[in-house]
Protein backbone atom coordinates (compact mmCIF):
# COMPACT_ATOMS: atom_id res chain seq x y z
CA UNK A 1 0.00 0.00 0.00
CA UNK A 2 2.76 2.55 0.67
CA UNK A 3 4.34 1.43 -2.37
CA UNK A 4 1.25 2.59 -4.23
CA UNK A 5 0.88 5.88 -2.69
CA UNK A 6 4.37 6.91 -3.17
CA UNK A 7 4.53 5.86 -6.49
CA UNK A 8 1.21 7.65 -7.00
CA UNK A 9 2.54 10.80 -5.47
CA UNK A 10 5.89 10.73 -7.60
CA UNK A 11 3.31 10.20 -10.62
CA UNK A 12 1.34 13.50 -9.97
CA UNK A 13 4.51 15.52 -9.10
CA UNK A 14 5.66 14.74 -12.24
CA UNK A 15 2.62 15.52 -14.36
CA UNK A 16 2.38 19.14 -12.14
CA UNK A 17 5.96 19.77 -13.32
CA UNK A 18 4.60 19.76 -16.95
CA UNK A 19 1.76 21.59 -16.37
CA UNK A 20 1.60 25.13 -16.63
CA UNK A 21 0.53 26.91 -13.86
CA UNK A 22 -2.61 29.04 -13.93
CA UNK A 23 -2.23 33.23 -13.98
CA UNK A 24 0.59 35.58 -14.76
CA UNK A 25 3.61 33.16 -14.50
CA UNK A 26 1.99 31.55 -17.94
CA UNK A 27 1.92 34.48 -19.90
CA UNK A 28 4.88 34.93 -22.13
CA UNK A 29 6.83 37.58 -21.16
CA UNK A 30 9.91 39.77 -22.90
CA UNK A 31 11.78 42.35 -22.63
CA UNK A 32 11.69 45.40 -24.71
CA UNK A 33 13.12 45.52 -28.60
CA UNK A 34 12.16 48.26 -31.48
CA UNK A 35 10.42 45.44 -33.74
CA UNK A 36 8.48 44.38 -30.55
CA UNK A 37 7.15 48.06 -29.49
CA UNK A 38 6.82 49.41 -32.87
CA UNK A 39 2.95 50.11 -33.10
CA UNK A 40 -0.20 51.27 -31.00
CA UNK A 41 -0.90 50.76 -27.28
CA UNK A 42 -3.66 51.89 -25.28
CA UNK A 43 -5.03 52.03 -22.12
CA UNK A 44 -8.47 53.52 -22.37
CA UNK A 45 -10.94 54.58 -18.66
CA UNK A 46 -14.38 55.25 -18.23
CA UNK A 47 -14.95 58.89 -18.16
CA UNK A 48 -12.42 59.54 -21.53
CA UNK A 49 -9.42 59.14 -19.04
CA UNK A 50 -5.97 57.21 -20.36
CA UNK A 51 -2.74 56.99 -22.90
CA UNK A 52 -1.85 56.03 -25.99
CA UNK A 53 2.05 55.37 -27.33
CA UNK A 54 2.92 55.44 -30.63
CA UNK A 55 6.03 53.71 -31.58
CA UNK A 56 6.69 54.38 -35.27
CA UNK A 57 9.49 52.66 -37.45
CA UNK A 58 11.74 56.03 -37.77
CA UNK A 59 12.20 55.88 -33.99
CA UNK A 60 9.54 59.07 -33.50
CA UNK A 61 7.51 58.28 -30.83
CA UNK A 62 3.79 60.12 -29.83
CA UNK A 63 2.36 59.41 -26.12
CA UNK A 64 -1.51 61.19 -25.83
CA UNK A 65 -2.94 61.64 -21.94
CA UNK A 66 -6.70 61.44 -22.61
CA UNK A 67 -8.09 64.05 -19.04
CA UNK A 68 -11.30 63.83 -19.29
CA UNK A 69 -11.82 66.47 -21.92
CA UNK A 70 -8.59 67.43 -22.77
CA UNK A 71 -5.61 65.77 -24.27
CA UNK A 72 -1.90 66.35 -23.48
CA UNK A 73 0.50 65.40 -26.56
CA UNK A 74 3.85 64.94 -26.78
CA UNK A 75 5.98 64.50 -29.46
CA UNK A 76 9.74 62.72 -29.69
CA UNK A 77 12.43 60.40 -30.62
CA UNK A 78 12.51 56.60 -28.37
CA UNK A 79 15.31 54.10 -27.42
CA UNK A 80 15.63 51.11 -25.59
CA UNK A 81 18.20 51.23 -23.64
CA UNK A 82 18.61 48.07 -22.04
CA UNK A 83 15.85 45.13 -22.57
CA UNK A 84 13.63 46.54 -19.65
CA UNK A 85 14.63 49.81 -19.87
CA UNK A 86 12.16 53.17 -22.49
CA UNK A 87 13.47 56.23 -22.75
CA UNK A 88 11.24 58.58 -24.82
CA UNK A 89 13.18 62.10 -25.77
CA UNK A 90 10.69 64.65 -25.69
CA UNK A 91 11.30 67.75 -27.93
CA UNK A 92 7.48 69.31 -28.32
CA UNK A 93 4.10 69.06 -26.37
CA UNK A 94 0.58 70.58 -26.71
CA UNK A 95 -2.76 70.82 -24.51
CA UNK A 96 -5.78 70.19 -27.00
CA UNK A 97 -9.01 70.74 -25.61
CA UNK A 98 -10.73 67.98 -27.48
CA UNK A 99 -10.22 64.18 -27.37
CA UNK A 100 -10.68 63.01 -31.02
CA UNK A 101 -9.74 64.01 -34.31
CA UNK A 102 -6.19 65.41 -32.78
CA UNK A 103 -3.85 67.22 -34.70
CA UNK A 104 -0.56 66.05 -34.52
CA UNK A 105 1.21 68.34 -36.87
CA UNK A 106 0.70 72.33 -35.62
CA UNK A 107 0.25 73.74 -31.76
CA UNK A 108 3.29 72.33 -30.56
CA UNK A 109 5.38 74.36 -28.19
CA UNK A 110 9.14 73.22 -28.12
CA UNK A 111 10.82 72.20 -25.29
CA UNK A 112 13.78 71.28 -23.79
CA UNK A 113 15.31 68.89 -21.29
CA UNK A 114 12.17 66.70 -21.70
CA UNK A 115 12.17 62.84 -21.88
CA UNK A 116 10.33 60.23 -20.10
CA UNK A 117 11.95 57.12 -18.54
CA UNK A 118 9.79 53.69 -18.26
CA UNK A 119 10.82 50.00 -16.78
CA UNK A 120 8.82 47.80 -19.37
CA UNK A 121 8.17 44.39 -20.37
CA UNK A 122 5.47 42.94 -22.98
CA UNK A 123 3.11 40.21 -21.83
CA UNK A 124 0.73 37.78 -23.67
CA UNK A 125 0.32 36.06 -26.88
CA UNK A 126 0.57 37.97 -29.96
CA UNK A 127 -3.03 38.65 -30.27
CA UNK A 128 -3.18 39.78 -26.66
CA UNK A 129 -0.26 41.80 -26.10
CA UNK A 130 -0.22 44.11 -23.62
CA UNK A 131 3.11 46.38 -22.42
CA UNK A 132 3.71 47.62 -18.99
CA UNK A 133 5.06 50.65 -18.21
CA UNK A 134 6.33 51.75 -14.81
CA UNK A 135 7.42 55.31 -14.74
CA UNK A 136 10.97 55.84 -13.77
CA UNK A 137 11.62 59.36 -14.36
CA UNK A 138 9.50 62.00 -16.02
CA UNK A 139 10.72 65.27 -16.44
CA UNK A 140 9.40 68.16 -18.99
CA UNK A 141 11.32 70.90 -18.95
CA UNK A 142 13.86 70.06 -16.56
CA UNK A 143 11.27 69.74 -13.53
CA UNK A 144 10.35 66.89 -11.77
CA UNK A 145 6.82 65.64 -13.50
CA UNK A 146 5.81 62.25 -12.15
CA UNK A 147 2.13 63.00 -11.62
CA UNK A 148 1.49 62.86 -15.03
CA UNK A 149 1.48 58.87 -15.30
CA UNK A 150 0.08 56.07 -13.04
CA UNK A 151 2.89 53.93 -10.67
CA UNK A 152 1.80 50.82 -13.50
CA UNK A 153 0.44 51.14 -16.86
CA UNK A 154 -0.77 48.20 -18.94
CA UNK A 155 -1.55 48.92 -22.30
CA UNK A 156 -2.83 47.01 -25.02
CA UNK A 157 -1.25 46.43 -28.67
CA UNK A 158 -4.06 48.13 -30.91
CA UNK A 159 -1.79 47.64 -33.97
CA UNK A 160 0.63 49.41 -36.24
Amino acid sequence: MKKSILKLFSVLIIIFCFIPLQGENTASKSGLSFNSLRGTWELLYSDNYGYSFRFDRNYKAIVVIYMNDSSVIFKGVYTIEDANTLRINISAMKREERLKDLDYKDGFVNVKSSYFIFKGRITGALKSRKLELKSDTISIDGSDSEGYFEPLIELNYTGK
